[in-house]
């Protein structure tokens, strides 16, 4: 069931919150937001901070070394200034109020 949006807000409910929903009486229904954990996450074994950071190293290394791959590891610094000052300026032009 799809709850339009100006319910959502009013009940501030966001998308895709699952509810559940009663019959009340005869044709009312009750609908009730839902609380969802992720049992993994909350019941799994704490990982010490060198295993996380372990983790991490792990992950750069296979982004850089998919970057080597497709040579992407190669950007000229001409390029990269450029990428640098459009960012820049896509970020000041976002700051600016409105006229």
């Amino acid at each position: 069931m799809v709850l339009p949006r100006r319910l959502r807000d009013i009940a501030g409910v966001t998308e895709g919150t699952l509810m559940k929903v009663d019959v009340i009486e005869g044709p009312r229904f009750l609908v009730t937001p839902q609380l969802t954990i992720d049992r993994p996450l909350v019941a799994g074994p704490k990982r010490s901070r060198k295993e996380v950071l372990k983790e991490l190293a792990a992950a750069v290394a296979d982004l850089r070394q998919d970057a080597q791959e497709k040579g992407l590891d190669k950007m000229p610094m001409r390029e990269i200034r450029a990428a640098v000052t459009a960012a820049r300026r896509d970020l000041k032009a976002g700051k600016q109020p409105a006229k």
